[in-house]
């Protein structure tokens, strides 16, 4: 196993470890076990469209100042530069903890229950670990299946042909959903 597989595990058992752990801490009996598998579904879909805005209106903001175009450029737009570099250990912990922390201090405003907010994240969570996945054998794999080699070309297609298109990583519905999506030609399919 290389060294970035191993990091990108490392940070993985990170993530799935921190969710269970929090499932665990919050707890609530009041909630059946039909209410914590919708939480978990919704938390899933709501990380769909935390990854789309992220990339498209985070990761490629055209930023005027010097210092937004570093950050911009640190965070993303190098990715874009060299697709098949290693990305940096700390830089998806950098990134995702803000976001994550954000996102279940303001359920948690707005539920007043630490359960709900938990159990949203844990499937944001899931939907983060799918993504890191994904991402990854875009990246560095030779996918088998049919689906993941779609997911594959169509995610290298945003890099190399179409950066202002194509920025859902996890799926290419919520492209569709938004206008952004654009279908891969036949001979783009062939690896």
């Amino acid at each position: 196993m290389s060294i970035m597989a191993l990091r990108k595990l490392t940070q993985l058992f990170f993530y799935a470890v921190m969710a269970v752990c929090l499932g665990f801490l919050t707890y609530d009996k009041e909630f059946s076990w039909r209410q914590n598998l919708a939480l978990l579904v919704l938390g899933i879909l709501s990380w769909i469209f935390i990854e789309y805005g992220l990339h498209r209106f985070i990761f490629h903001y055209s930023a005027r100042s010097s210092f937004g175009q570093k950050l911009v450029y640190a965070a993303h737009l190098s990715h874009h530069e060299n697709p098949r570099a290693p990305s940096k250990f700390l830089s998806g912990f950098v990134l995702s903890a803000p976001v994550a922390t954000a996102y279940w201090l303001l359920l948690y405003l707005v539920s007043g229950s630490a359960h709900f907010a938990t159990y949203l994240l844990i499937g944001v969570a899931v939907g983060y670990i799918t993504y890191q996945l994904l991402h990854f054998q875009a990246h560095h794999l030779r996918p088998r299946l049919r689906v993941f080699r779609y997911l594959q070309t169509y995610h290298m297609l945003h890099h190399y042909r179409t950066p202002e298109l194509r920025f859902g990583v996890t799926s290419p519905l919520i492209d569709l959903a938004f206008g952004t999506f654009r279908p891969l030609r036949k001979k783009s399919l062939r690896h």
